[in-house]
């Protein structure tokens, strides 16, 4: 059993995001590869990331700004005059925070947001994309430290 070492709360910034995954509208859903759609976008996502950490070191903040996301599979529906494919479109859902204990976010969290659209914007133009929305929220955000308890002898 593990043993709560310590909890810090902080002010952090939170994003959603969703992103279709298939290039372009009035598509059937068809994907080229067999890889799942996290696996697309995960492997784009992580390129793009660390291209914005390298960009966003300076003096203030040495190891720059790393958007991290949990991403997972969804469908977004919207008419199908607007080219949607019957039953929906397949696309993910981002999701992450800043971790204050590793990421300088900046004053009302304007380092990580401004990352946060330039990770988004650059993934989505990988896909293939024209589209995407993104939300953010100020968040109370617990960073949790554990250790194993000490077996009784």
């Amino acid at each position: 059993m593990l043993r709560r070492k310590k909890k810090k709360t902080m002010e952090t910034v939170k994003f959603f995001a969703s992103l279709g995954i298939v290039a372009g509208y009035g598509h059937d859903n068809i994907m080229k590869t067999t890889k799942t759609p996290e696996e697309i976008t995960g492997e784009v996502w992580q390129k793009k990331a660390a291209e914005v950490m390298a960009e966003t070191k300076s003096e203030k903040n040495p190891n720059g700004v790393y958007v991290g996301a949990v991403i997972a599979r969804a469908k977004t529906v919207y008419h199908t005059d607007w080219g949607c494919p019957v039953g929906g479109e397949d696309t993910v859902l981002l999701t992450g925070e800043a971790n204050p204990k590793f990421t300088a976010i900046g004053p009302y969290g304007l380092d990580f947001r401004e990352a946060v659209r330039k990770v988004l914007s650059r993934t989505a133009q990988a896909l293939g994309q024209t589209t995407t929305q993104l939300t953010f929220l100020d968040a109370e955000f617990e960073y949790f430290e554990f250790q194993p308890e000490e077996k009784a002898k």
